[in-house]
């Protein structure tokens, strides 16, 4: 049945030696930098040439799959290879990526200092000197069966599931926990995550959305104000980030016919490669330049106030009263620098 001249080796070979467009097209990235990954999967042990598939190859199958979503049928007609065949590989790439050394070396939590994005921009500085990340939740499309299709049906209608994920100032992922239904809040999710042990070191805290509780670990925006003037639109782009980085990846756009144990593995996947691409290629594809609907996401876009105000797990009165002051205090001094840069206004 596959029965091309071209081979998945050979095609592997033409793109990497190719023009540098078609490897960006083909695999999401350069060939140096595919090249790199290959090594440093090969170095570590955890990847091997088998008997009729090579190393480069395996990785190439794995990749190309994230970065399409191409069907199984499709991967058997591109790299000439037998289901089974493809099935082997892509179950191994998502232990590689998403179960190993890999992940746990990419995916790390945020440093225990200023970041420095922060500490250079007096913008932020020293305003949000504890501030080490931001939060969100990023639904993306998942296949679940029929009877439990309700629970993964997300106020758009679409089935997901929600991943909450962390976002650096560098925009590398420091954590990820996929798998929940699609209709699961925002703030649910972080209090699955707090009670498993999802922490910082005291003081310090992330950025997220008004659908998370303000709280000790969490900084969030005051209802009902309208925030983002145009001059701080570079830094409003950071949340956004989450959601962009694994919209690049179309397997994660795609109804996936996998369980759901694996469809979770494809997000912890795509974020350690995202990672490993921004450490060892970090070309920012989010300009300063660019524009953004704001609307697209409630965090820069004018609120909806139907948001699930009583899904937000419950936080301790005392812990608010302590979170509310902090942001409070912050809100506070920026505004006296503000009106002491632009004296009209007093």
């Amino acid at each position: 049945m596959h029965t091309s001249i071209l081979s998945g080796s050979l095609w592997i070979d033409e793109i990497l030696l190719g023009h540098p467009d078609r490897c960006h097209r083909e695999l999401g990235m350069s060939a140096a930098l595919f090249l790199l990954l290959l090594a440093e999967l090969v170095a570590t042990g955890d990847l091997a040439d088998s008997c009729f598939v090579s190393a480069q190859e395996q990785v190439a199958i794995f990749v190309y799959w994230l970065v399409h979503g191409s069907s199984q049928r499709e991967l058997q007609e591109r790299f000439q290879r037998s289901g089974d065949t493809i099935s082997h590989y892509l179950n191994k790439g998502l232990s590689l990526f998403a179960t190993s050394s890999f992940y746990d070396k990419y995916v790390k939590d945020p440093v225990d200092y200023t970041p420095a994005k922060i500490l250079e921009d007096p913008r932020w500085y020293p305003f949000f000197r504890y501030c080490r990340s931001a939060i969100d939740g990023v639904h993306v499309l998942a296949y679940v069966l029929e009877q439990h299709i309700l629970r993964y049906r997300d106020r758009h209608g679409a089935i997901t599931q929600n991943v909450l994920a962390a976002c650096d100032f560098d925009l590398l992922f420091t954590f990820v926990m996929p798998g929940y239904e699609g209709t699961a809040a925002n703030g649910l999710l972080f209090d699955h995550a707090r009670w498993n042990g999802f922490a910082l070191p005291p003081g310090c805290y992330y950025l997220a959305d008004a659908a998370f509780p303000n709280c000790d670990m969490l900084m969030t925006p005051y209802r009902g104000v309208r925030y983002h003037l145009k001059e701080w639109k570079q830094g409003n782009q950071r949340p956004v980030t989450i959601h962009r980085s694994f919209s690049i990846y179309d397997m994660l756009n795609s109804e996936s016919l996998s369980s759901d144990v694996l469809q979770a593995l494809m997000v912890g996947a795509a974020a350690a490669l995202h990672n490993f691409m921004r450490i060892n290629e970090p070309i920012n594809d989010l300009d300063d330049d660019d524009d953004y609907d704001l609307n697209g996401h409630p965090f820069l876009g004018e609120r909806e106030e139907v948001e699930v105000l009583d899904m937000i797990p419950a936080v301790g009165a005392v812990e608010k009263t302590r979170a509310d002051m902090c942001r409070d205090r912050i809100a506070q001094a920026m505004w006296n620098v503000y009106v002491q840069d632009h004296p009209d206004l007093q």
